[in-house]
């Protein structure tokens, strides 16, 4: 459903819950189905009883978190610059932001990820691989990096068809890519044997789908949102500089948070390999409470773009108002169901005994965060609908890298462990707390593209 082909000002003039439901409900579901294409990985892998296998994975997304830098800066950048065209109904100019989107990230991430692949087994080691787990990292990086490209260029149809106020489309895309994902992955793992190579390949293949679905949509020419496909062969500067000017903040933001995480996992990793495992199922696990959070916070940022652009500024302020109770009940329900009974999610990713005892403890207390998390990214929301995305920079400088880290190096040695998630809580509740300031200051209101 393009929201806009009954009413262009749909976001901007209808009833403002009405607005956030009916663009936030398939912008949720997309987002829970990307995450069971994430977690499906740790799923078949469990069902092979191999830790090692599961710590590859979980090590192999602290590097995952350095490339998204780049597609967290062009993609930040455009969502503002897409969602404030509709806004102001310069559709033309909206859908060359989303053509010029594509081809950098194409070009961009080509360029990325060769050193990757080349240097992969050193950077593994680097962030604690070691044995079994750093030889499937390498089998399961390698065929991930090469399909990167195309993966980030895909996401862009989902995010800039959500830009224009369409977010069942991109919903449809990403339940085909998950039917894809669990078929090919029942097919290699069960039938073929192919352990994390077959889970590798079901991935890269299930991407690979999404972008060509995504591009016969953009140039079918039946949504408001398209491209010209000689186009892509155009690039415009202009475009670009302006995307990358945006975007630049959160993607040295990305950056500084992968360092972190990749400090945090090695630390993680000296305690041993089965506890990077416990560490990546609880996680992965926790996340699917904060993956309609995700969506709802992508279709707030939309929603704010857009009636900001439209000089709607009240009405942005009150959507955010509407979506942090939405968030909390969302949140605040999932989480309760983790904890009440976390073994039996556990299970469905985990046959290893010890990786299951460690987990049953994690689960509920990575659970709790989500709702942190949840409110966080709603605050968050206004900033990267409006482009002012470098505070948020700054506000991840000191919750990270002066209550995070610090905390982690002096709580560990006597805490052990769990020194370790108490620094995690501590650097979240900052960040809420900073984040709601910013938030209340109504100083990104003013921001336009």
């Amino acid at each position: 459903m393009n929201l806009y082909s009954k009413n262009n000002n749909f976001l901007t003039e209808s009833k403002l819950l009405s607005a956030i439901i009916k663009l936030s409900w398939p912008a949720m579901i997309a987002m829970v189905f990307q995450s069971i294409t994430g977690i499906t990985d740790i799923y078949f892998l469990g069902k092979i009883g191999n830790p090692n296998a599961q710590a590859a994975i979980g090590i192999f997304a602290v590097l995952s978190g350095y490339l998204g830098a780049f597609n967290t800066i062009v993609g930040n950048g455009s969502i503002s610059i897409i969602s404030q065209h509709y806004g102001a109904c310069n559709f033309d100019k909206a859908n060359e932001a989303t053509t010029q989107t594509i081809l950098l990230k194409l070009i961009g991430t080509f360029f990325i990820v060769i050193p990757c692949i080349i240097f992969l087994k050193p950077l593994l080691l680097l962030f604690g691989a070691e044995g079994e787990a750093l030889s499937l990292g390498v089998k399961y990086g390698i065929i991930i990096l090469i399909i990167l490209p195309l993966m980030n260029a895909g996401y862009t149809f989902n995010t800039a068809l959500r830009a224009a106020g369409d977010a069942v489309t991109p919903m449809y895309l990403m339940l085909s890519s998950l039917i894809v994902n669990l078929i090919l992955n029942i097919v290699f793992i069960n039938t073929l044997s192919l352990g994390i190579i077959g889970v590798a390949l079901a991935t890269a293949i299930s991407q690979i789908f999404l972008f060509i679905s995504g591009l016969w949509v953009y140039s079918s020419g039946k949504k408001l949102i398209k491209i010209n496909l000689k186009s892509l062969l155009k690039p415009e500067l202009s475009y670009m500089k302006k995307i990358f000017k945006i975007g630049l903040p959160s993607g040295f933001q990305a950056i500084l948070a992968s360092i972190a995480n990749s400090i945090i996992i090695k630390i993680i990793a000296s305690f041993g390999m089965n506890v990077v495992a416990s560490y990546t199922v609880a996680t992965r696990t926790a996340s699917l409470a904060m993956m309609p959070i995700s969506g709802l916070a992508f279709a707030t940022s939309v929603i704010v773009g857009q009636n900001v652009g439209a000089r709607k500024n009240e009405r942005a302020l009150s959507a955010i108002r509407t979506s942090v109770i939405i968030a909390l009940i969302l949140t605040v329900s999932l989480s309760i169901i983790f904890s009440i009974n976390p073994l039996f999610f556990l299970n469905i990713f985990s046959k290893n005994s010890e990786v299951l005892m460690m987990g049953k403890n994690l689960l509920p207390f990575f659970a709790f965060l989500q709702i942190i998390a949840a409110l966080i990214s709603i605050y968050n929301a206004p900033l990267l609908g409006t482009g002012k995305l470098k505070p948020l920079f700054y506000i991840s400088i000191i919750s990270v890298w002066l209550i995070q880290i610090p905390f982690i190096f002096i709580l560990k040695g006597t805490l052990g462990i769990s020194g370790i998630w108490i620094s995690i809580a501590l650097s979240n509740i900052i960040n809420l707390y900073l984040s709601y300031r910013l938030f209340k200051s109504r100083n990104w209101i003013s921001s336009m593209v």
